[in-house]
């Protein structure tokens, strides 16, 4: 593998899952849900294991710039790329394959969420090997799939086929569907089927590769980010870029690529991996009492109490025949949900904006 490879690591979402920890001024890759360093931190740290932290880009809002720029002293300033408006990941991937060509047009590109857990570094390095050795040799879009646990209905499936290339111990797959968050019967079936693996969201491609892609499916898209591109590295970038990015239609690439690509695959990855999307699916990475409740507060005590998750860090907390719940306490805030509707904090925000309650998103 010759090409140079360059790490984009998306950090500009707001995490609304977890409210009202994740909120829009401190949002969830910025928390330190699982430990002393945040989800972002976490990120980038497996990053440069695999690039030097000059090749490794960091997407974001600018609102977020002073958090990321002192939560990541060892990323070039330069390589905080600041989104005007949040467009969802088609233009923030495009933007970012542009910025990226500019430095060298043979570049591979990795794509990382900010905000997922990962344990098992050497297994998921490896994976990422195996992706962007295949990537190097061949135009096509390259996913990382997670080999099932359980029928979950809160993440994406990708169905593969046949093997098209192997590097070491790793396989790559044809990717012949997509399916978003099942529900659970159907995640059900796909387990049964036995060709199904959990969408990580992790992507691995030639950067030109992923433009030719967009030009094909979004020309929209690539025409406005074409325009811009003549621009990077100029005083006039940052001018360009605000003008332009307002106008750019809100896209996922998922749905606006990867469902509609011909030349797509899949390496499949055994290390454990979660986009620790909602308070349930934190909790299993988290250390329980006797009667398997998650508890960060100063001061709790309980009568008759099992299976919640407790957040708050504000005076005593007491319970009494308590099952099941959340209870999330800010300074402004409290949350109390059961936990097997903990997606529907996202609804829940989304309520709360219409309501014109900003003060406390």
């Amino acid at each position: 593998m010759s090409q140079e490879v360059y790490v984009v690591v998306m950090a500009g979402g707001a995490g609304t899952r977890f409210w009202p920890k994740s909120r829009q001024k401190n949002p969830k890759q910025f928390l330190k849900l699982l430990g002393r360093a945040s989800l972002l931190q976490d990120t980038v740290l497996r990053a440069t294991r695999f690039v030097a932290p000059e090749h490794c880009l960091i997407l974001t809002d600018q609102a977020y710039f002073e958090q990321v720029k002192e939560s990541l002293p060892e990323i070039p300033l330069e390589n905080i790329v600041l989104e005007p408006v949040n467009r969802d990941t088609a233009p923030c991937l495009a933007l970012a394959a542009l910025k990226i060509l500019a430095l060298n047009k043979d570049a591979l590109m990795v794509v990382l969420p900010s905000d997922h857990y990962i344990s098992d570094e050497g297994e998921f390095l490896q994976a990422l090997q195996t992706a962007c050795n295949h990537a190097a040799n061949h135009d096509d879009l390259v996913t990382i799939g997670i080999e099932p646990l359980s029928p979950a209905t809160s993440y994406g499936y990708v169905g593969f086929e046949h093997v098209v290339g192997e590097f070491g111990t790793g396989k790559v797959l044809k990717v012949i569907r997509f399916i978003e968050k099942p529900p659970a019967a159907v995640a059900a079936s796909l387990l049964r089927e036995g060709n199904f693996l959990w969408n990580s969201g992790i992507f691995v491609w030639q950067a030109r590769v992923l433009l030719a892609n967009i030009e094909k499916y979004l020309p929209e898209l690539f025409g406005a980010l074409n325009e811009f591109a003549s621009t990077i590295g100029t005083e006039k970038e940052a001018d360009n870029l605000a003008q332009i990015y307002p106008t750019l239609p809100r896209l996922s690439i998922d749905y606006a690529i990867m469902e509609k690509a011909k030349r797509v695959v899949v390496v499949p990855g055994s290390f454990q991996w979660d986009d620790v999307g909602s308070w349930s699916a934190l909790e299993k990475y988290l250390p329980k009492d006797e009667r398997n409740n998650v508890v960060n507060s100063n001061y709790y005590v309980a009568l008759d109490t099992s299976g919640c998750i407790i957040d708050c860090q504000k005076g005593l907390v007491a319970t009494i025949g308590l099952k099941d719940l959340i209870i999330i306490q800010m300074d402004d805030v409290l949350l109390v949900a059961k936990k097997d509707r903990d997606q529907d904090v996202k609804q829940l925000v989304a309520k709360m904006e219409q309501a014109g309650l900003h003060d406390y998103l």
